[in-house]
């Protein structure tokens, strides 16, 4: 038995610079593959708006629900910004304020999770009601799982950081970097749902 254990491998840890680009990589990734998620829905919005067969794009002038498609965007656009101002925190070495601010910004991308599964309640149309019906529907869920994902990765950051206490911000500048970044690209993809979705 103490012979196999002298044989084992002992693997060095990678150096923290590696595995920070590595993360980065990772999100640069991540948002191409997301952006591919989404091109078939936009494809879909402006095919069948074109095409408009038998009247059936828009049957009786459908349309989301500007209030709730307006809050759902605010809350992306403001977790974004409070992670952003997260970030500058952590940089200036305030550590504490890095942590409530994270946590604001986790919040805030649950309520947006939370408003858009209220919306549904309040429709009045579903995804067999015509072709903007069923583009709205699954471009809209797409978005909230997508959130909520991005949530779950920053909730993995925000509790490290408050494991650690105040010894280190328990999170790399570069997790922290990668995660704030695929967030933005989502609240820029919020406000671009808004545009096509609620307002045209």
């Amino acid at each position: 038995m103490s012979d196999l254990a002298e044989s084992h491998p002992v693997l060095d840890p990678e150096p923290p610079a590696l595995q920070e680009r590595n993360v980065w990589v990772g999100a640069r990734l991540l948002v191409s593959s997301t952006i591919f998620l989404f091109l078939p829905l936009v494809f879909g919005y402006l095919y069948l708006a074109t095409l408009n067969t038998g009247g059936l794009w828009r049957p009786g002038d459908l349309k989301g629900p500007i209030g709730w498609g307006l809050a759902i965007m605010l809350a992306l656009l403001f977790s974004a910004g409070l992670l952003a101002w997260a970030r500058s925190e952590l940089a200036a070495g305030n550590d504490g304020r890095f942590r409530w601010y994270s946590l604001g910004a986790l919040v805030l991308g649950l309520a947006a999770v939370v408003l858009q599964v209220v919306e549904y309640t309040q429709l009045g149309f579903g995804p067999t009601d015509g072709g903007f019906a069923s583009v709205f529907v699954g471009w809209t869920g797409l978005l909230g799982v997508v959130t909520l994902l991005t949530m779950v990765w920053l909730e993995t950051v925000v509790a490290s950081s408050f494991r650690n206490g105040n010894r280190s911000p328990g999170s790399s500048p570069g997790d922290v970097d990668a995660v704030f970044f695929y967030l933005a690209f989502l609240a820029i993809v919020g406000a671009f749902t808004f545009s096509f979705l609620y307002l045209v």
